[in-house]
């Protein structure tokens, strides 16, 4: 499409024909990917799967991985986010993949809570806003990709695979802390993330997500 404007896409999502199941949708920011799946869902349209929420899961991943190579746990890791609104879902995905402690940093703490200082007390940074010196966590950096669509490659089949099956309307941070683990898991060792090509993936996460429905289908079934 040739037009950034949330209402315009979700019109166009909704009236494809035949009907879709699944939408992915890619190049936009925080604020319009969010529009866009508002306004899909208000007009009972398909489930949509953005760019962010591929990155988002990647990113937990990533941090996962490196908090794992340095020898900590992620229960007892300490990450800091640099521009949490990048990426608004990425603190409650790495909450629920079990990192112990998630501290948010903006530009306006630079003066008060300078990011090297801070970081000498925490594990990982998570520089989405790309802000970040190169020496205020140095090697234990975790930036934007710089290539999001390499991300959808691994993460977008897994996804389509786990959720189509459970007639999924949202895609949840449940969703994707499930999916950063299973991504963490089939991380070749010293890697940060699986090559896109690993078959291993689709099984991986469509497993670790379908755990998640079943979990809410037996809570259902008990209220």
């Amino acid at each position: 499409m040739t037009t950034g404007d949330a209402r315009v896409i979700a019109a166009q999502i909704v009236a494809l024909t035949p009907p879709v199941s699944v939408a992915f949708v890619t190049g936009l920011a925080a604020r319009e990917s969010s529009q866009v799946k508002g306004e899909v869902t208000a007009r009972g349209g398909p489930l949509v799967i953005t760019e962010l929420d591929v990155v988002t899961a990647g990113l937990a991943a990533t941090t996962i991985s490196l908090l794992r190579r340095r020898g900590a746990a992620p229960r007892s890791g300490r990450v800091v986010v640099n521009g949490p609104e990048c990426a608004p879902l990425l603190g409650p995905t790495l909450m629920k993949s079990g990192i112990g402690q998630i501290a948010n940093w903006h530009g306006g703490d630079a003066h008060a809570f300078p990011l090297r200082r801070l970081m000498e007390r925490n594990d990982v940074l998570i520089d989405l806003a790309g802000t970040a010196a190169d020496t205020d966590a140095p090697g234990r950096t975790v930036p934007y990709p710089t290539d999001p669509y390499s991300v959808g490659q691994l993460v977008v089949p897994g996804l389509i695979s786990a959720m189509c099956g459970h007639d999924a309307r949202e895609v949840t941070s449940e969703v994707l802390a499930a999916t950063a683990r299973a991504l963490a898991l089939t991380a070749p060792a010293g890697q940060a993330l699986p090559a896109p090509d690993d078959g291993l993936v689709i099984r991986a996460i469509t497993r670790q997500v379908g755990r998640i429905f079943a979990h809410l289908t037996d809570r259902s079934r008990h209220q």
